[in-house]
């Protein structure tokens, strides 16, 4: 066999909703960046509704050294779009300002592009230099959606 089948084989359901604790326990620790990437997935996959576990795609566009690399983490576990399915690349961002996470579900033909605003990157660098990982893990899971991403859904 020549990868995934494609087609309904492998239905996306509510089984395959894995916990940001899974999160944490598939990436080592829980860190602000890992749930910024959760939380862009979860989005991802309560709008796009992918019906299967090959219909989602993931660009992250991201400098490429830790922490910002750990949101890929939170992104594979919240949707499913892993390295070994290659349904997820990672694309170099020159700076923190560049991050943004393209998802594309091509059964429906749609694609969230999901931008970090400009100060919620150095808002958790502060928070963790002041307070700590844990802290800064918290501000991250605690703010509203649209205070982290600037959020656009098109039809392609």
């Amino acid at each position: 066999m020549n990868g995934i089948p494609e087609g309904d084989s492998f239905p996306w359901d509510a089984r395959r909703r894995l916990t940001l604790e899974d999160a944490v326990a598939f990436h080592g620790h829980e860190g602000p960046w890992l749930i910024i990437g959760y939380r862009a997935g979860r989005r991802a996959v309560d709008i796009l509704k992918p019906k299967t576990i090959t219909d989602l795609h993931c660009t992250v566009r991201t400098p490429m050294n830790v922490p910002f690399t750990c949101a890929v983490d939170g992104i594979q576990v919240a949707t499913g779009c892993t390295l070994g399915k290659l349904n997820i690349k990672l694309e170099k961002a020159e700076s923190p300002e560049d991050i943004e996470y393209i998802f594309v579900c091509r059964r429906q033909g749609r694609t969230l592009r999901l931008k970090l605003k400009p100060d919620v990157w150095s808002k958790i660098e502060e928070i963790f230099s002041n307070a700590g990982i844990t802290k800064a893990s918290r501000w991250c899971e605690g703010q509203e959606f649209c205070r982290l991403f600037e959020e656009s859904l098109k039809e392609t």
